[in-house]
């Protein structure tokens, strides 16, 4: 008895020791990692070099001269300069231009080298930009929203993933978080892409769920363009440990694509989803263009010729290590806790994380839990966690013991959560018979990571119409809706006058509705525009004029009978008969030798103006003609004429011999006189 008692002891020190030993062997391999991409500062040994054959395709061809312009130049910003330069080229406009013009059809080669410094620098945002941006945020950067051959921002598939990522969420930084993380998680990083003629579209990256970084890429942008967030593509090179792409291309250095995102009244900020670095990149990182879409040529050839070819190579590049920096602090702090240190066989446990961002602006990381082969994790180990500035946060991973362990032993498990910049934290919990079990419910219970969500419910519509239409015309009317909230709105009924289309409206997507209406009565007239669902409603009248032909009527008050040399008043009405109104408007009167005129600069409907005319101009039966003369808008005249006659009459003889000498007079003779009227409004 005592020598089995010796050996079952014997066999427990050996299952801790099993576990210690398996615990070391997890240490090393984290701590294996190239510390390159920690380091505060490199420089770097950059080659570049590139060819192209001239071909003949006639006899008697001719090249007078080629001009290779290559875009990929590694420009100087804050996280990276340029030490040293040496190239035949000439820099000019963010590119390296090269010239021949000694006529000869051959292959031609052509390069440059730098020694380029990258430091750990990154443009921090410190503070909560709100998401969705407005329009006055993006002006100058339209070209950034818009879809290419590669980045498909339009495809349906490529607008509901990113509005299904971005629901809710009123932070710009959390939304490009999202997106990265999202296709970090689920798209495969496939070598078998890199034989591919051309890039894959963004959508094709999403329906198959894999991809090469370029490709990963451009799935992340169109995402971020279909939000109206500007997004651009980043060429360049960078650092790989991964011996997948090293066996593939040969080296550790290789050609890489990124994203930038911008960010208003900060600038452009790097997203590389491939390596997990959202809002910064590593000192391994060369930058040497940034463009709408990776399909853009990285060289552009010019050549003047009679009956010559071009024939591109491909070009080469390879980085040197010249010096190495310091290791950068890291500003995220790890703790862990182990929900039981003891649990029975087949039990679930709970390891919990803990991670603090130190610094003041927005920092993102993965962490990684580390168990031993016979610890079933539940999920996905990997966790990509985004940070506010100082903030805490806690995460998650629910593990399986075993059922089947042997009951007379104790079992110790070790567990580490790393990050990929080797921070690290430890812990251990045993299983034995008899201990306490744990259901995955119980443990899903302890999981639940609170997201605050901000939903916001908003509409705009933008219309196109003719403000003015003639009488009897037919206009055009189109009216668009954007969804310019963060809410996904489903079942959205949109009309324009009784035209409706009921549809589903992602976030920063439009639908649109096309009318015609009818001037078919002059004035002012309304189209009513709407939408609505079970959470939002906006209803709009947009206000147009049916435009007639202008027209003005005149009539007169006057007394039936005057006495002679009694003056008397004359009182004219203009009445405007039409919608539209009379331009240049004059009204004159003319009669009794006399002729006045009236200017009114604006007529509403009705104007009246009082004329007094003196009693001594009459005659027995005198005439006098009212006119009214105006434009239309276009400067055709129009006008009409009244005529009315004033009778008089007089008693004594000597007045009767006026009234003949004013019939006379007016038979020969004229005066008149201007009077300059205006009517306030």
């Amino acid at each position: 008895m005592r020598k089995l008692y010796i050996a079952e002891e014997i066999q427990k020190i050996m299952k801790k020791m099993a576990g210690i030993i398996l615990f070391l062997l997890l240490a090393s391999l984290s701590l294996a990692e190239n510390d390159f991409y920690s380091m505060n500062t490199m420089e770097l040994q950059l080659t570049v070099d590139g060819s192209f054959e001239l071909i003949p395709t006639k006899s008697g061809a001719s090249v007078k001269e080629v001009t290779a312009n290559m875009l990929l130049y590694p420009t100087e910003s804050e996280r990276q300069k340029i030490i040293q330069w040496n190239s035949q080229g000439t820099v000019k406009e963010e590119m390296v231009s090269f010239f021949w013009n000694d006529k000869q059809i051959e292959k031609k080669q052509f390069s440059y080298t730098a020694l380029i410094e990258t430091q750990n620098k990154r443009l921090a945002v410190k503070e909560k930009v709100s998401f969705p941006l407005q329009p006055n945020q993006v002006q100058g950067l339209e070209q950034y929203l818009e879809p290419t051959e590669t980045i498909d921002s339009d495809h349906p598939a490529v607008i509901a993933k990113a509005a299904e990522l971005a629901e809710g969420e009123d932070d710009l930084f959390k939304v490009a978080f999202n997106l990265a993380s999202w296709v970090e998680e689920n798209i495969e990083y496939d070598l078998n892409t890199v034989t591919s003629t051309a890039s894959q579209k963004g959508s094709w990256v999403l329906q198959h769920k894999q991809g090469v970084c370029d490709e990963m890429t451009s799935l992340f942008v169109a995402m971020a363009r279909s939000l109206g967030i500007p997004a651009r593509f980043v060429s360049g090179i960078s650092y790989t440990n991964s011996q997948e792409v090293v066996d593939a291309v040969g080296s550790n250095w290789a050609g890489h694509g990124w994203a930038e995102v911008y960010f208003p009244d900060l600038g452009w900020v790097s997203f590389d989803v491939t390596f997990n670095q959202y809002g910064y990149i590593d000192v391994t990182h060369i930058k040497l263009r940034d463009s709408f879409d990776p399909k853009e040529p990285a060289v552009k050839y010019e050549w003047f010729s009679d009956g010559v070819t071009l024939e591109s190579g491909k070009l080469k590049v390879d980085v040197a290590v010249e010096k190495e920096g310091t290791l950068a602090p890291e500003q995220i702090q790890l703790a862990q806790e182990v929900l039981s240190h003891e649990v029975g066989f087949g039990s679930y446990n709970l390891v919990k994380g803990i991670v603090k961002n130190n610094a003041n602006y927005y920092a993102a990381t993965a962490l990684n839990l580390a168990a031993p082969k016979e610890v079933e994790v539940i999920g996905r180990n990997r966790r990509n966690i985004l940070l506010h500035p100082q903030e805490v946060r806690e995460t998650f991973w629910i593990v399986k013991i075993p059922e089947n362990l042997q009951e007379n032993y104790v079992y110790t498990f070790p567990v580490r959560i790393y990050s990929e910049k080797n921070i690290s934290v430890d812990d251990t919990f045993t299983a034995q018979a008899g201990k306490n079990s744990y259901s995955k419910a119980e443990i899903e219970e302890l999981t639940i990571e609170d997201e605050e969500k901000s939903y916001s419910q908003k509409i705009t519509f933008d219309c196109q119409y003719q403000k003015e239409i003639m009488l009897n015309q037919e206009a055009p009317v189109s009216c668009s809706i954007k969804n310019t909230g963060n809410t996904n709105l489903k079942g959205l009924t949109f009309c324009v006058e009784k035209v409706c289309n009921t549809t589903d409206l992602p976030i920063n997507q439009k639908e649109n509705i096309g009318i015609t209406v009818k001037g078919e009565s002059a004035g002012w007239k309304k189209i009513i525009v709407s939408a609505e669902n079970h959470e939002v409603e906006k209803k709009i009248s947009l206000e147009y004029a049916v435009v007639d032909v202008p027209n003005v009527t005149i009539s007169a008050k006057y007394p039936s009978l005057v006495q002679f040399g009694n003056s008397f008043a004359l009182e004219i009405m203009i009445n405007k008969e039409s919608f539209q109104e009379p331009k240049d408007l004059e009204v004159s009167i003319s009669g009794a030798g006399l002729k006045s005129v009236w200017d009114i600069p604006k007529l509403g409907k009705e104007e009246k103006i009082s004329y007094s005319v003196a009693g001594e101009a009459l005659s027995w039966n005198t005439d006098f003609i009212i006119t009214a003369k105006w434009e239309d808008r276009e400067g055709k005249t129009y006008s009409i004429q009244e005529k009315i006659t004033i009778k008089a009459e007089a008693d004594s003889f000597k007045d009767k011999v006026k009234m003949l000498s004013n019939w006379l007079v007016n038979l020969f003779s004229s005066q008149s006189e201007r009077i300059n009227f205006s009517i306030n409004e």
